[in-house]
């Protein structure tokens, strides 16, 4: 269970971390290439187009993993625990059942890009497409979770805690 814990904290944290820094280091110097030096760079904004893609997909999966999404809860939050649980069950089997079926064509499309390269770099776009598969395998691994600790709730009253985030 640490093993994964790790494997998700590098995709889930590490990752889009460092996909941030590298969308700001290449619009940062796409300004300045721009601007000051009057000779714009298709690379860069090839980079920052990439890691934009990369650190939304991922993003996302970290917001799932902390129940962070936006989410309408005015009427959610006057049902009582029971039905909540049971709303979050519910919306958590659907929701890992979509990406569950989803999941094999999003992979075979996203190795079919291996064959169209990138315009500048010349990077495969499997490089660009695969991180939809693992944001979704991300997010079924935390659906999966979610559900089991509310299923405990719901049968043994064992209230379950969320996880720490680390940035608090």
């Amino acid at each position: 269970m640490k093993v994964l814990k790790k494997i998700k904290d590098i995709f889930q944290i590490h990752v889009p971390a460092v996909c941030v820094l590298i969308l700001f280091l290449s619009m940062f110097s796409q300004v300045v290439l721009r601007y000051v030096f009057r000779h714009p760079s298709p690379e860069a904004f090839e980079i920052s187009s990439y890691s934009f893609v990369w650190s939304v997909l991922l993003g996302a999966a970290l917001a799932n993993r902390y129940k962070n999404h936006i989410k309408f809860d005015i009427i959610y939050n006057k049902f009582p625990r029971k039905a909540q649980i049971v709303t979050d069950v519910f919306f958590d089997v659907f929701f890992s059942s979509l990406l569950i079926i989803s999941l094999k064509p999003v992979v075979s499309q996203a190795l079919w890009y291996k064959i169209i390269r990138s315009e500048v770099l010349g990077i495969p776009w499997t490089y660009l497409a695969l991180c939809l598969p693992i944001a979704m395998v991300l997010m079924i691994i935390d659906n999966v979770r979610f559900i089991f600790l509310n299923l405990r709730e719901l049968f043994f009253r064992e209230p379950y805690k969320m996880e720490e985030r680390p940035w608090r």
